[in-house]
């Protein structure tokens, strides 16, 4: 029996080695403990989404803000809109010597601008940054929104400036033109600098009326374009609030314009100009020396209504008469009407003036003087007299506008009494 048992114990033994080296050296993974009924298993994660692609040809870098429904401004847009629309950007002068901007706008030959840069009804004169310089006339215009459009007496080789009627609030702008831009032909250290000079801001505020902007709009920028960053005109350079306020008209009111184009032709409008203060000298019975304050209503830069007030003095003067003592005050007042011829325009820009109206004097005064009495024995004797006079008397004169200077003669006639008829002669500075 224990033979045999030893026997059994041997072969059980030989075929569990014989199972164990057959078998793989790594134990297998239990299977996990199935969960509960009541819980339901956890779902499986979504694989992450795949990153997008890099932009092809060039590195990744920042850009500048983008305007409403354009490209992206590029860190470098002003040099390159500068470069793109300066030779479109022109300089406008007017035959009295002011200045302003333009852009060849809707074709190349017509240039737009601000009204009030060639409101004075007559041609002007434009020039483009190369040099080239021709006449232009004014064809449209649009009082409401201080706008006009020129036609150029020959077709230009600068491009026409593209419209944009839609810019943000916040978006890039620039603004091209000729700042100050006389200043240069008077100045050597800035020979080379103003005219068709750039300046950046952004847009601050908007309405159907105007665009606001930070950029700086001095005189002399009147008229020229205002761009966004991808070279459209989005607004047409008016005026200046402040020193850092300006505004634009938006460009959508200039593509109205355009249909105006070949309507009656302009010949300018009603402008009060010509104000003036300086000395005053009238001579009639007594020779009086004052002031003058005085002012015009131009009328298509030919017509002009003019008042003028003033104050001036009169002393004892020069006279055998026993006269100790003698001081009269004159208030005076003009009106006029006359008619005005341009003379060496561009060059000398000079205005003379030919009209006639009326002169009105009010004088008040006393006057001291020496006489022998009727008493006896006679003695000498001051007697003191108040002076009243003045009237109103047909004037006749001749006004000469030189730049900053006003002179002016004039003759009232006393129709009563022609010999104490008025002589005057004004001498002011204009504003």
């Amino acid at each position: 029996m224990r033979s045999r048992g030893r026997a059994a114990y041997a072969c059980l033994a030989a075929l569990l080695a014989s199972g164990v080296a057959s078998a793989d050296d790594v134990p297998p993974t239990p299977a996990p403990p199935a969960p509960p009924p009541d819980v339901a298993p956890a779902p499986a994660r979504p694989p992450p989404p795949p990153l997008p692609p890099a932009p092809e040809g060039r590195a990744a870098r920042p850009l500048a803000k983008a305007a409403a429904d354009g490209p992206p401004c590029e860190p470098a847009f002003i040099e390159h809109v500068y470069k793109a629309t300066k030779p479109s950007v022109v300089r406008i002068t007017r035959p009295d010597g002011s200045l302003g901007t333009g852009f060849v706008f809707r074709d190349n030959t017509h240039v737009a601008t601000a009204l009030h840069v060639v409101d004075l009804g007559r041609d002007v004169r434009v020039e483009f940054p190369g040099g080239k310089s021709m006449d232009a006339e004014v064809v449209a215009v649009d009082e409401d929104h201080d706008l006009a459009i020129l036609e150029l007496s020959e077709p230009t080789d600068a491009p026409p400036l593209v419209p944009r009627e839609d810019v943000s609030v916040g978006s890039p702008i620039l603004a091209i033109g000729n700042p100050y831009g006389d200043l240069a032909r008077f100045s050597n250290e800035l020979e080379g600098l103003l005219n068709f000079s750039v300046s950046q801001g952004i847009v601050s505020a908007k309405s159907d009326a105007f665009i606001q902007t930070d950029a700086v709009l001095s005189p002399g920028n009147s008229g020229g374009p205002m761009l966004t960053c991808d070279g459209k005109v989005v607004g047409v350079a008016d005026r200046l609030l402040e020193s850092r306020i300006g505004f634009g008209v938006p460009v959508h009111h200039l593509n109205k314009l355009t249909s105006r184009i070949g309507g009656p032709k302009y010949y300018g409008r009603w402008i009060a100009r010509d104000g003036a203060l300086g000395l005053a000298w009238q001579s009639d019975a007594s020779a009086y020396l004052g002031f003058y304050l005085g002012g015009s209503l131009v009328g298509y830069d030919r017509i002009t209504i003019t008042g003028r007030v003033g104050m001036a003095f009169a002393g004892k003067g020069e006279t055998v008469a026993p006269i100790v003592d003698r001081s009269v005050r004159r208030i005076f007042g003009e009106l006029t009407v006359g008619y005005r011829v341009l003379l060496l325009p561009y060059a000398l820009p000079t205005y003379f003036t030919i009209g006639g109206g009326l002169l009105g004097t009010i004088d008040r005064g006393e006057q001291t003087s020496l006489a022998i009495t009727a008493d006896a024995p006679p003695r000498l004797a001051a007697t003191t007299t108040n002076i009243r006079g003045g009237g109103i008397a047909p004037l006749a004169q001749a006004v000469l506008h030189l730049a900053s200077l006003e002179l002016s003669y004039g003759f009232a006639l006393d129709v009563l009494h022609p010999k104490y008829s008025t002589h005057r002669v004004f001498v002011g500075l204009s504003f």
